[in-house]
């Protein structure tokens, strides 16, 4: 009888790893370590006992080594570690139970909390957006502990972008912050199409890798709407100071910090409410919404331009308790007090997008997406003004070299312009002035030429004399001119209504003008003095461009003030 085929395979042990199994099964020609990058040396702990009680709290299995810790929070901690079997260093997050010891032990963990650590981890599983840290795995380690996977983001949180931008260090730039921003609205639409809310954005909960990487961090208090809330987000109504209590192996480290945290009716750590929603500062946890994480980013952006997060003057440091009772007590101090030189535009965006009342700020955050890309692309902000005219400004400024083009245009047919204008009585008018201005201007060379002769004048003087008054003439006849915009307006109106066949009319009507914007050789023969081109108007109009000056704080503030909202 045939001995089963046992499914072992020689130098393979239960806890070989992925690679080596492979050898061990096809043999040792198969490689399977390529790297783009090197296994990496673990972190240098922090300190020797909480770096053995995270050895002790990850999962243990072959494929993950622990690299070393990257944070800490309320639910867990996120461990960074080398994926063995794919060659890659990624982030994990193990829950954690309560009453962990440096022992080891493994502290049981309280139902509601593995639920909602769940909860995290599929819900951003499964918001498959370039925005949002994609997560690879969901598992259960040998000692029970449940944890995800997911992408190591390499880079930097929003707050240090910001920083950044006020020094002007490494290229960093307001408009390319918001441009940043603008991708977080993008990436939190997407999460809001899924009936999904983040509930706790800001600055340190964005991360921008080194090659324009954004990604919306930290979902741990977010919510499906329409499920039930597993978490209670209001706030402990105790002094600050009462959690002095709580005694963490990193006690030491938040002592004195201003933003200490507040703490959740759950226990959750709240850092600084100062892109807290009203709604939510109130513990009104029915009221909160998409709008609600419309108030956090435009709360981004106002510590973007203010250059200090709301309710924290710059320099200052403020305990998070006092900053949640200014958030409960009114709005921050207005953004055109604090960097008066800021664009209205940009102002109305924040200001509606942290209006404290739900119903005056973006009904969605894509409709702060549109508004905050109008404003990076030079079009019409309709948080600021609407219409057809604004329209129109906006259109000039972004196409400068194209207006210019029509400003020279229209500027070298000015005159025929308002010919165009002028009812029927006017022009009749018009052509008894230019009759009676010729006419006088007739008897009066005459009279120049009589004037000459009867005081016996010299030759010389008497040319003079003739050529000035030949010259006055001249001008005067060069008034004729007119006539010719006369006979195109009326060719104009016999190309009314427009039709299709009437087009080659329009083309002979064009050039007919143009040869008078350039100036006919029939006016130069007669020594008129020559209109100026559309080129010379374009290089007027360029000189004119290179002299501009940026607009002043003062224009700023005189043009916010003239608007219809200020009035």
């Amino acid at each position: 009888m045939t001995e089963p085929e046992s499914n072992s395979q020689p130098g393979q042990s239960a806890g070989s790893t992925l690679s080596q199994r492979l050898i061990a099964k096809h043999g040792s020609g198969l490689d399977p370590t390529l790297s783009l990058e090197s296994e990496p040396e673990p972190d240098a702990p922090a300190s020797s006992s909480i770096h053995e009680k995270l050895r002790s709290q990850a999962p243990r299995g072959m494929r993950y080594k622990l690299l070393g810790e990257v944070a800490r929070g309320g639910m867990g901690a996120i461990l960074k570690i080398w994926d063995d079997e794919l060659r890659r260093t990624l982030a994990m997050k193990v829950v954690l139970g309560s009453g962990a010891t440096v022992s080891g032990d493994t502290p049981p963990v309280d139902q509601k909390l593995l639920e909602r650590f769940l909860e995290e981890a599929q819900v951003t599983g499964q918001l498959d957006h370039p925005g949002i840290v994609p997560v690879h795995e969901l598992g259960l380690g040998e000692e029970g502990r449940v944890y995800f996977t997911m992408r190591l983001v390499k880079g930097e949180d929003l707050s240090k972008i910001y920083a950044r931008v006020r020094s002007g260090e490494a290229g960093w730039t307001q408009l390319r912050a918001l441009g940043v921003v603008l991708k977080v609205c993008e990436a939190m639409s997407y999460a809001h199409s899924k009936q999904v809310i983040h509930r706790d954005l800001k600055p340190a909960n964005v991360m921008v890798g080194k090659f324009g990487e954004v990604y919306v961090m930290d979902w741990g208090l977010a919510r499906v709407l329409g499920r039930a809330d597993k978490h209670d987000l209001r706030i402990k109504d105790q002094p600050a100071t009462s959690f002095s209590a709580v005694k963490t192996d990193r006690r030491e480290e938040h002592a004195g910090d201003p933003d200490s945290p507040l703490v959740t009716m759950d226990g959750d750590i709240v850092g600084t409410p100062s892109f807290m929603p009203p709604e939510q500062a109130k513990g009104q946890l029915e009221k909160l919404g998409a709008h609600s994480d419309v108030y956090s980013v435009g709360a981004m952006l106002y510590a973007l331009i203010a250059h200090e997060a709301p309710y924290v003057p710059s320099g200052a440091r403020v305990s998070a308790r006092t900053i949640l009772v200014s958030v409960l007590n009114g709005p921050p101090k207005p953004l055109f007090e604090l960097a008066p030189q800021t664009p209205a535009e940009l102002i109305a965006i924040v200001e509606k997008a942290m209006a404290r009342e739900i119903g005056e700020r973006y009904p969605t955050m894509q409709a702060l997406a549109e508004d905050l890309r109008a404003y990076i692309e030079g079009r019409v902000v309709h948080a600021y003004e609407t219409g057809a005219w604004a329209e129109a400004k906006k259109w000039v400024k972004r196409n400068k070299p194209l207006a210019a083009s029509l400003a020279a245009a229209v500027l070298a047919v000015a005159v025929g312009g308002v010919v165009v204008a002028l009812k029927n009585s006017e022009l009749k008018s018009t052509y008894s002035a230019l009759d009676k201005a010729k006419s006088e201007a007739v008897a009066n060379a005459d009279l120049a030429t009589r004037n000459a002769e009867q005081a016996g004048r010299s030759e010389q003087a008497a040319q003079t004399a003739r050529v000035e008054a030949e010259q006055k003439t001249n001008d005067v006849l060069s008034l004729s001119a007119q006539k010719d915009l006369d006979d195109l307006v009326a060719g104009a109106e016999k190309l009314w209504p427009a039709e299709p066949e009437l087009i080659p009319k329009y083309g002979a009507w064009m050039t007919e003008a143009r040869e008078l914007i350039d100036g006919r050789p029939a006016d130069l023969a007669k020594g008129l003095k020559k209109r100026p081109s559309l080129a010379e108007h374009k290089a007027k109009l360029a000189e004119l461009r290179a002299t501009a000056k940026p607009q002043s704080a003062e224009q700023s503030k005189l043009e916010r003030e003239s608007h219809r909202k200020y009035a």
